[in-house]
């Protein structure tokens, strides 16, 4: 635990007494570290060193683990002294120093530019050590180094465990089921590998922390660890590096027993451990969700016990590293001369290949022996002028970065080296010549000066770390070497191992295999389908439609959807045959057959794409119109058990939600195909298979909602009723379209004008009329070819036509003319609130006058049109919160009529057209017009008839638009409620209120447009002009209500009553009937050779369900021509 870091800022060095202060020289007792205390005078006023080199170092003793959080400097006082920039290492023991890091590298800090100015730096992460060291890189030119120190932070709180890899700690907690655990620590060590901790359940489920081989841990600095776990998921950080990940198994939770070990396993356990090696290091501050597990192994509490011998102390082995920092680098050793054996053994770590470890001359000879990285093997070449005498190898890839040690060996004729202590990759070898040790030998390189006969240059300097050097079996005294004692050295760090991982984090996009060198990484990028130093450039395109912009055709193709994104590429088919379309494809494209499935016991199947739905969904997203095909059959099996009841088969789509419209209909209906084009087989229901017939019958079509796509999942369960099956087969995701592709692809599509050439216009007018594909002018097609879309529509320039945006029109389709009608029943009110369609901004009062005084009108533009046979009738009402209203009603006698009041103290204004009856079952087309006093009304493209207002010209606050019944509270005059009373019944086609299309938006907008919608409203094609609008003589249907009592006995309206024309008629049917006959039985004698009933509980392969459902069928559908009914 650290101490409080809302005040971890206490000064440490000012109360530190001389002894903790030390330094690698000094340039006379004055200047002593002793004196560098920051702002004080004593003595020269600060440190300096002897000389002034990078090897210099100011060191402080805290006398305990302390953390540091920030640091100050000053330069000498009153001199030419101060250091320009510095860096900081600091240390445990004193040995085995550790770099300052910041922000991925090696910190250097900026000093000061005067010799009494302060410098504070706050550290960007703290600093948990007892040792801290100043490194100086540069100082004033005109003087020397010289610095005065402050460091500042607070006491930090260290529980410590020591293993000695043969022991473990074990801790049992509470036997409740939590399923969060929080587990944090660290730990430090020179092993490679060896289990941190261990807990285990009875049925092999496991949580194992293991080093092992291949990482930089080993390097006896702290390293901390946390591990969340909740069920399954577990984030795993190590040194501010995080990985998600889900455990692997079956359940969404770990069963795992109540005991957690530390530094390895107590026995043997039932899991694949990948090493059982115990740790050999220390651990400090173990929690276990809040708990101090040290502690209460310090006081020995019960829930802790121990296997073999554990310390609460942390050893510190005296290992001194020595880095070589660039080829330049070399450390150069005495030898004993003369002597007829040499023995050299030391261990190093390297990312490099190629390096000189060794070299030394032979005594009184011209030859000499190497010893090398070669490839990541040792190499020994035993040489003089002109020949070889040996070249062995030993050894290999030992450029991963570990320890690897080396021993070698030179007697009389024999040489050997071997590599990590094995027996198996040692080399000897005999020579004829007889060989005698030099006075020299020299580590990693050779000096650039001076008489450098002793050392071979030809081989590359070596960049890494050494240790644990030893000459003749006598250990080398590094520090001895820092301090000049004995043997030379240039450009090392001694007492540190400054080896870094420059793959971690992993720079390598895309599955890119990431190695390095010292000074280096670098990126494979083979099979991940990417380029780049890094694999961030895609090889693939990203659609099909940039393939073909390149000139392919038809074929499969890999296609990178995002780029460079981090979504790998995936294989499709592309069809370029016209559009170009993208197709993938999934792993059940059969015709399936289903029976026996309920609710308890639903037939579910699930979809796995080619791609992963992340790729499927950056693909959706890069296209401009996506669908997918469901083909579903039916025979006593619905989608719905009633009218808006629940769902008895349903899909699920990338969004994991469950949906419930079907093929060729839009989300949140609830409805097919045919329920939005009003030809269900039974008008009652909106999906045919909901008419729950006993014969096939199907609802099929397009799934085209980009954001429910792909389908992943389909719910069956209506087939378990007598002669109850269904049948589906859904195809592959379709998607065309690319916009970016478009831009970035094609050639430049519009107009250009005044193009000017070095500053001379051309005239582009006449090249244009010598240059294939180019014409003079730009009209465009709106402004060329007249009225192109109609009904209101703009009209809007593409680049090789025009397209037509029916947003504010009432009607759709490419040219803004296909009608949008409805079938109104009994009691239907479509209603659409005015107040939510403008913004409101001014909401400072809730009084109606001054939040709605923006939407007064005074005028309206209205049109609409409609059939029914039913008076009085109410076809539109416009409400206000001021109590005025419009309305448009047909009377008892169906005369049209409008009735506005404008003035909420006077009765209404009422117009009448007094034609005909309106209430003929007809299609009759209204456009009223008012602006001001003046009204406009046109029937049926009749002359238009003039009324003028007597009442205000203003229409103030209006609230909603009601088509059928008004639901809310009215103060409309007796004759409208009158006919409200009834509502409307019957169809209203295309109705417009100024730029509102309220009948457009309950039946394609619902869930985004301010509508209301209750009772029954279906979308039909029954404000389309038929014959049977244009020939009174024929018959017309009746929009009576389909919920209400139907006299069967009255005529039809208009029917022609003649004995001749009923006669003729009967004489037709007959004919007809007995050709039927005829044509069935032919038909039944042909299938009854090739049909043969075979129906399965489950599904079916393609070939033998899809040809026995058509067969079925085809006899279903020649069988069922007897109970068509036909109308002569």
């Amino acid at each position: 635990m650290a101490g409080n870091k809302y005040n971890c800022d206490d000064h440490l060095v000012s109360a530190l007494p001389q002894s903790s202060f030390s330094s690698s020289s000094e340039l006379s007792s004055s200047h002593s570290p002793g004196f560098a205390r920051l702002n004080r005078r004593e003595g020269a006023g600060g440190w300096s060193p002897l000389v002034s080199n990078k090897y210099q170092w100011l060191q402080i003793d805290l006398g305990e683990r302390t953390e540091i959080t920030a640091v100050a400097t000053q330069g000498g006082y009153g001199s030419s002294d101060w250091v320009t920039s510095y860096l900081l290492m600091f240390s445990d023991s004193g040995r085995n120093w550790k770099q300052y890091r910041q922000e991925e590298s090696i910190w250097a800090f900026s000093g000061n530019m005067n010799a009494d100015s302060v410098v504070y730096y706050k550290l960007q992460h703290s600093i948990k050590a007892r040792f801290l060291r100043f490194v100086p890189l540069d100082w004033n030119p005109n003087g020397r180094i010289g610095m005065r120190i402050e460091v500042y932070g607070c006491a930090y709180r260290s529980e410590v465990v020591g293993f000695d890899g043969k022991s473990c700690l074990i801790y049992t907690f509470n036997q409740k089921l939590m399923s969060a655990h929080v587990i944090s620590l660290k730990f430090k060590t020179m092993q490679s590998d060896g289990i941190l901790l261990h807990r285990e359940g009875q049925n092999g489920d496991h949580i194992t922390l293991e080093l092992i081989k291949g990482n930089l841990l080993d390097d006896q600095q702290w390293h901390s660890v946390l591990i969340e776990q909740f069920n399954n998921q577990v984030n795993f950080t190590v040194d501010k590096h995080t990985h998600h990940f889900h455990a692997k198994g079956e359940f969404n939770y770990l069963d795992l027993d109540f005991e957690l070990s530390f530094g390895g396993m107590p026995v043997p356990g039932k899991s694949d451990i990948l090493s059982h090696r115990n740790f050999h290091g220390c651990f400090e501050n173990i929690y276990y969700n809040g708990v101090n597990i040290i502690d209460l192994a310090r006081r020995h509490k019960s829930q802790i016990y121990f296997v073999g011998n554990i310390s609460f102390s942390c050893s510190e082995p005296q290992v001194v590293p020595v880095t070589f920092l660039s080829p330049s680098s070399y450390l150069a050793l005495p030898g004993t001369s003369g002597q007829d054996e040499a023995f050299v053994s030391f261990q190093f770590r390297t990312w490099n290949k190629e390096g000189l470890l060794l070299s030394s001359k032979v005594h009184q000879a011209s030859g000499g022996f190497l010893l090398y990285l070669s490839d990541g093997k040792v190499k020994i070449s035993l040489h003089k002028p002109g020949k070889a005498l040996s070249d062995i190898t030993a050894g290999a890839g030992l450029n991963n970065g570990q320890w690897h040690s080396v021993s070698f060996s030179v007697k009389r004729n024999r040489i050997s080296v071997i590599v990590d202590n094995d027996v198996t990759a040692s080399a000897h070898a005999s020579i004829s010549l007889q060989i005698y040790s030099g006075d020299s030998f020299y580590f990693g390189g050779c000096p650039t000066t001076g008489n450098i006969s002793e050392c071979n240059t030809s081989f590359g300097g070596f960049q890494g770390c050494m240790r644990l050097i030893a000459i003749d079996n006598k250990a080398v005294d590094m520090i001895s070497v820092q301090q000049n004692v004995f043997g030379n050295f240039s450009d090392l760090q001694i007492d540190l191992c400054g080896i870094i991982d420059r793959c971690l984090p992993n720079y390598c996009e895309h599955g890119g295999e990431c190695s390095q060198s010292w000074n280096n990484f670098y990126c494979n990028c083979a099979s991940t389908g990417y380029k780049g130093a890094t694999c961030h450039y895609p090889i693939y395109e990203q659609s099909c439609e940039a393939y073909k912009h390149r000139g392919n055709t038809s074929g499969f193709y890999n296609i990178d959807s995002d780029g460079s994104g981090p979504l790998g590429p995936f294989l499709v088919y592309c069809n370029m045959t016209d559009a170009t379309w993208t197709i993938m494809q999934h792993n059940n494209t059969n015709l399936s057959r289903v029976k026996s499935a309920n609710r308890e016991n639903p037939h579910t199947v699930f979809f796995k794409y080619s791609a992963s739905l992340d790729q499927l969904q950056a693909t959706i997203n890069h296209a401009e119109h996506c669908e997918q095909e469901f083909v579903y059959h039916c025979k006593k099996s619905r989608f719905l058990d009633k009218q808006g009841g629940m769902p008895l088969s349903w899909w699920i789509g990338r969004t994991n939600e469950t949906q419930t419209y079907w093929g060729g209909s839009l989300p949140a209906v609830q409805k097919c195909a045919c329920g939005l084009e009003g030809n269900c087989i039974d008008s009652q229901h909106y999906c045919n298979c909901d008419a729950d017939r006993d014969e096939w019958t199907n609802d099929t079509g397009f799934l085209s909602y980009k954001d429910h796509l792909p389908v992943t999942e389909i719910v069956i369960t209506d087939t378990d009723r007598p002669n109850s099956e269904a049948a589906y087969k859904l195809g592959p995701l379709l998607c065309r379209g690319d916009s970016g592709t478009a831009s970035r692809q094609k050639g430049f599509l519009g107009c250009i004008r005044s193009l000017q050439l070095n500053g001379m216009a051309l005239d582009l007018e006449e090249r244009a009329k010598i240059t294939p594909g180019v014409e003079p002018g730009c009209p465009g097609h709106c402004s060329s070819y007249g009225k192109l879309c109609h009904n209101g529509g703009k009209c809007k320039e593409k680049y090789s036509g025009f397209s037509c945006d029916c947003t504010f029109s009432a009607y759709a389709g490419p040219f803004c003319k296909k009608e949008i009608s409805a079938y109104f029943g009994t009691g239907t009110s479509v209603t659409y609130n005015f107040q939510e369609y403008y913004t409101l901004a001014k909401n400072s009062s809730s009084h109606a006058s001054s939040f709605y005084a923006d939407m007064t009108l005074n005028r309206e533009a209205i049109t609409f049109a409609f059939r029914t046979t039913r008076t009085p009738s109410l076809l539109l009402y416009v409400s206000s919160f001021y109590k005025e209203y419009l309305s448009v009603i047909l009377t008892r006698n169906g005369s049209l009529q409008i009735r506005y009041k404008l003035d909420s103290r006077q009765d209404p204004d009422i117009f009448s057209i007094n034609l005909k009856s309106m209430a003929d079952g007809k299609l009759q087309h209204v456009k009223i017009d008012r602006e001001k006093e003046m009204l406009f009304v046109e029937v049926n493209q009749n002359e238009r008839v003039k009324f003028v207002l007597t009442s205000d010209t203003e229409f103030n606050a209006i609230k909603s638009l009601t088509l059928g019944k008004i639901l809310e509270n009215s103060d409309a005059d007796e004759e409208t409620m009158k006919a409200d009373s009834q509502g409307f019944i019957g169809c209203l086609s295309s109705v417009q209120f100024n730029h509102i299309a309220p009948l457009k938006a309950a039946l394609h907008h619902s869930s985004s447009a301010p509508i209301i919608v209750k009772g029954r409203l279906t979308e039909s094609n029954c404000g389309t002009l038929t014959a049977s609008d244009s020939t009174s003589s024929e018959t017309t249907h009746s929009f009576a209500d389909h919920s209400g009592p139907i006299d069967e006995g009255e005529p039809l309206a208009n029917a022609i009553r003649s004995d001749s024309a009923i006669i003729g008629g009967v004489i037709a049917v007959v004919i007809f009937i007995l050709l039927c006959i005829t044509a069935i039985a032919i038909r039944i004698y042909k299938k009854k050779g090739i049909y043969s009933k075979d129906e399965a509980k489950g599904s079916e392969n393609e070939d033998s369900a899809e040809s026995a459902l058509k067969s079925e069928i085809s006899m279903q559908n020649t069988a069922n021509e007897n109970q068509k009914e036909y109308f002569f």
